[in-house]
């Protein structure tokens, strides 16, 4: 199997690295839009109608098609956006150094663009959950709730260190050699990030207090590859996750044996049902005067 066509985990931080085929590829949802943000046109997806509006945040290196299978149940009850960050599927690439608080920013541009309202649920995959976080710290009005899946968490690298530093620092070898040219300045800025285990001001702040779900992949692997498949790392994953969770007041985490990391795509009914329950969750805070 060639490794570039596989999803993998870049470094410890679980951020899924993929190819031309689903960056770039046949797997875009339909209702395709191309919207111009500032001096830039970046490509989007709307879809149904309701109380909330439900943004997308792909993981690293992944454009908006990998919701494929997730986005058009969701759209029967709200307003669902899926979109491609800049570089990635048909949006245009932009000079500035491509770092978390530089994404986060175009979010909110693009919000502004095809004029968006809140209430927000963010659903992030792997790196696009840093990504949501960073936007619900800078916006917490905004946002009614969040779903994070297989989400990355900056105190993952640290942990796996500490556990076993030598096979830690094998796997950021291998998957440095793996990641495509084109991605690896913007790997090369998030490492650091990761390395050091706390974001960078102000995406360090507080988050809001709304319902929160989080899907944790615990498949077991029989023959790991790469150290962060070891039953040591998925549990390091799994705890992290609960604890991250601990921050709110209506957190609940779902763990599957079945899917790897993209489970969006291996069981996008949990998604779903995930994206379901905050939403439910959002409307009892919002009637009790709580959003």
């Amino acid at each position: 199997m060639n490794r570039l066509k596989r999803p993998l985990f870049a470094t410890a931080a679980v951020i899924a690295i993929c190819c031309a085929s689903q960056v770039h590829g046949v797997d875009t949802p339909p209702s395709l839009e191309r919207i111009a943000v500032g001096a830039y046109q970046m490509q989007m997806a709307e879809q149904g109608s309701g109380r909330y509006t439900v943004i997308f945040e792909s993981g690293f290196a992944t454009g908006m098609g990998t919701w494929r299978k997730v986005a058009p149940e969701l759209a029967k009850s709200a307003h669902v956006v899926t979109y491609s960050r800049a570089g990635l599927g048909a949006s245009q690439a932009r000079p500035e150094p491509r770092t978390m608080l530089q994404s986060s920013l175009e979010l909110d541009q693009l919000i502004a663009s095809a004029s968006l309202t809140p209430p927000f649920i963010l659903v992030g995959h792997s790196y696009g959950g840093l990504l949501a976080r960073a936007f619900a710290v800078r916006h917490p009005e905004q946002v009614a709730g969040m779903v994070l899946v297989d989400p990355a968490d900056e105190r993952f690298n640290p942990a796996l260190r500490r556990l076993d530093a030598k096979r830690a620092a094998e796997d950021d070898r291998q998957f440095e050699a793996l990641v495509p040219e084109k991605f690896r300045a913007e790997l090369k800025l998030l490492q650091p990030v990761l390395d050091s285990g706390v974001l960078p001001a102000p995406l360090d702040g507080k988050l809001p207090d709304v319902p929160v779900v989080i899907l944790t992949s615990v498949q077991q692997v029989d023959k790991p590859e790469f150290f962060l498949q070891s039953v040591e790392a998925v549990a390091i994953k799994r705890d992290l996750h609960a604890d991250f969770l601990r921050r709110f007041s209506d957190g609940s985490q779902v763990q599957t044996l079945k899917s790897g990391h993209n489970i969006q795509q291996e069981e996008p009914e949990l998604v779903i049902a995930a994206v379901k329950k905050v939403m439910a969750a959002a409307d009892r805070q919002a009637a009790q005067g709580k959003l």
